[in-house]
């Protein structure tokens, strides 16, 4: 578009309380950042205030206009043009929603969404852990399980959009509705990390401790909380054994809100070593674990690198974009 001296993108990250976005540049530097409270009314009151923001950036970047909006969402989001999303996770309201065509409509842009775990997939490819890999994978740690992966430069999304959808991984038959047989359940830090540290100390499941709390307790050399969390590491790398084995990545990233406690990641590597070490198969190739480097702000940057990705792809189809 004309008059922009920098190519510039709003990026968006929608979450369950707040809707975090970012003025991202074409290198991947984020410019400016801030959030807002999440609409619960409906999809319509979410896409009228993400681009509310967007044009209260547009006038604050001296008249610039963005060449692109990416969206970050919970939820399964179909391979379509219109990018409707399946489930939503909270947002509900987004279940069956063609939220890249609404945004494209209510701006003139191109819009593009993907899911959270692709996204921080995206993001840790285009210039952060996964730079540079023929196949990463991402595994996001946090109240649940999250994850992308790679191939090539590009998300893999398999037949039905679903591929990465780690926290449905079942680690036991399972029963009918029985959801603590799911990593997605098993590998969060509140149902895996947080059990396994009360059971080491002796106390009620109904305790209150936050992960904080629990590497405060780790840091001061606790070693009931550094079994717990031993315990969940090796819950952890035997996920990361599997897909080795499957996907046969470069790279496996860990993200999620307790990603920034290295001791995590350490603990995490010991255990993988140690399965490497122990399997009698030795053309098993070592899992290469590493810590996301963006952690949060994978997201928007996700967002952003599937947005540029989307609309190269319509541009090598000949296909144009809609001005303003």
């Amino acid at each position: 578009q004309k008059g922009i001296k920098k190519m510039e993108y709003f990026a968006v990250d929608a979450g369950g309380t707040f809707v975090k976005w970012a003025v991202v540049t074409d290198d991947y530097e984020i410019k400016e950042k801030g959030q807002f409270p999440t609409p619960y009314e409906d999809v319509e009151k979410l896409v009228e205030r993400i681009w509310e923001e967007a044009r209260k950036q547009t006038k604050m970047q001296s008249g610039k206009g963005f060449l692109g909006i990416g969206l970050r969402v919970p939820g399964t989001v179909l391979d379509d043009e219109d990018g409707t999303v399946k489930g939503g996770g909270i947002l509900r309201y987004l279940h069956g929603a063609p939220l890249g065509k609404m945004m494209r409509e209510k701006s003139g842009l191109p819009s593009y969404v993907e899911n959270d775990g692709k996204s921080c997939a995206l993001g840790e490819y285009s210039a952060g852990a996964l730079k540079g890999c023929k196949v990463g994978v991402v595994i996001s740690l946090g109240t649940g399980v999250g994850g992308g992966i790679i191939i090539d430069g590009k998300i893999f999304k398999g037949a039905h959009s679903f591929a990465g959808e780690l926290s449905f991984i079942q680690l036991s038959p399972m029963a009918s509705g029985d959801m603590d047989s799911r990593f997605g359940v098993a590998g969060g830090w509140r149902s895996g990390l947080l059990r396994h540290v009360l059971e080491e100390k002796g106390l009620p499941m109904d305790t209150n401790m936050d992960g904080k709390q629990i590497f405060e307790l780790v840091c001061q050399g606790d070693r009931q909380a550094m079994r717990g969390l031993e315990q969940y590491a090796a819950d952890v790398a035997q996920q990361i054994w599997n897909i080795q084995a499957v996907l046969d990545p470069d790279v496996i990233a860990i993200g999620g809100g307790i990603s920034g406690q290295p001791v995590l990641t350490e603990k995490i590597r010991e255990a993988v070593e140690r399965m490497t070490e122990e399997n009698p198969l030795k053309q098993f190739p070592a899992p290469n674990v590493v810590t996301c480097l963006y952690r949060n702000d994978a997201n928007l940057l996700g967002a952003v690198c599937n947005c540029r990705q989307k609309m190269k792809r319509l541009e090598e189809k000949g296909n144009g974009y809609i001005e303003i």
